[in-house]
């Protein structure tokens, strides 16, 4: 059987494999991004290493997925905005095409892409519905209902980290001033607590990762999850859940209104693992009842990297199976 493209566009790098009808991944390789020649370059390389695979591109590739960050149109290929790529009502999907000398391309957003590659071989493929999250700079996502990758109206669909009157903390780099974003992604949760502790030098959890040798202006996700993982402090415990309650209203309102099977964690904040799982369930217990949450899974993203690369093919496999 001929072999899907899939391709998974970050800001600095793109991550690039062969999948076959099965999900594996045969050969991948990630490029680094040439910002003066984006596209044009990152086709040529990999025509180039499809060549030292052994591939033949015309016969051996049937079709090509590609995404990408920002705001597709997963309909008509078209980036209506991606600002950290400066494109803006940008017809990926024709350019990809000519550049790809006519093979079919198929274009969607990367959470979208992460998603499908979890539903398909990662951590949701034994469920027929999913929530995804992306916890990293940003909080974003996707829906997979009755095995469909729901996209909206526009193929907006997912932007979860927006909208609301979640915090007063940060205003968001959106132009709102309440989204959940600022605070309950990866970086937010490491840019409060900084800011906490930097207003009150006495607090207690700030000592605590003092005697573990963080140095408060430079806190990350990272040191957060290291700390709890070798203290399972309750005061840090309590300060996450506080800061994550933004997360868990959304997580909440999200199993009433679709009533999913699996939430996916991915992103930087999801390499807590079964912490992060478990804080989770604690800050949902009082505020999801039994019937609902008790058959709801929730689990960490299992694909890493690979995850857009397989959504993506996926995604270029079954092209008609999307809604509204």
């Amino acid at each position: 059987m001929k072999k899907v493209l899939g391709i998974d566009l970050g800001g600095t790098s793109a991550k690039v494999g062969v999948v076959n009808q099965y999900g594996e991944i045969e050969h991948k390789t990630e490029i680094k991004n040439d910002k003066d020649n984006l596209l044009p370059n990152l086709v040529d390389k990999i025509l180039e290493e499809l060549d030292k695979w052994g591939y033949d591109y015309k016969t051996d590739i049937e079709r090509i997925g590609f995404d990408a960050p920002g705001f597709i149109d997963h309909k008509d290929g078209i980036v209506k905005i991606a600002g950290n790529l400066n494109w803006f009502d940008f017809d990926l999907k024709s350019e990809l095409e000519e550049l790809f000398h006519g093979k079919p391309v198929y274009v969607l957003n990367d959470a979208n892409a992460a998603a499908l590659g979890e539903f398909w071989t990662g951590a949701a493929s034994k469920y027929n519905s999913e929530i995804f999250y992306t916890l990293g700079t940003g909080v974003g996502g996707a829906i997979v209902l009755d095995g469909k990758l729901v996209t909206g109206e526009h193929g907006f669909a997912g932007e979860f980290g927006h909208g609301g009157h979640m915090q007063k903390v940060f205003d968001c780099n959106c132009g709102l001033t309440e989204c959940l974003e600022p605070v309950s992604s990866a970086i937010g949760m490491a840019k409060v607590m900084r800011k906490l502790f930097n207003d009150d030098p006495k607090h207690p959890v700030r000592k605590l990762f003092e005697d573990n040798g963080v140095e408060i202006d430079k806190l990350e996700m990272r040191d957060i999850s290291e700390v709890y993982d070798a203290t399972k402090d309750p005061q840090l415990k309590a300060l996450m859940l506080e800061i994550y309650r933004p997360l868990l209203t959304h997580m909440s309102l999200m199993i009433y209104a679709l009533d999913v099977k699996a939430i996916i964690l991915g992103g930087g904040g999801s390499k807590m693992g079964q912490n992060l799982i478990d804080i989770i369930w604690e800050g949902l217990s009082d505020i999801v009842v039994d019937m609902y949450k008790k058959d709801v899974v929730i689990s960490i993203a299992e694909l890493g990297n690979d995850a857009g690369i397989v959504g993506a093919a996926y995604y270029a496999i079954n092209d008609w199976n999307w809604t509204i």
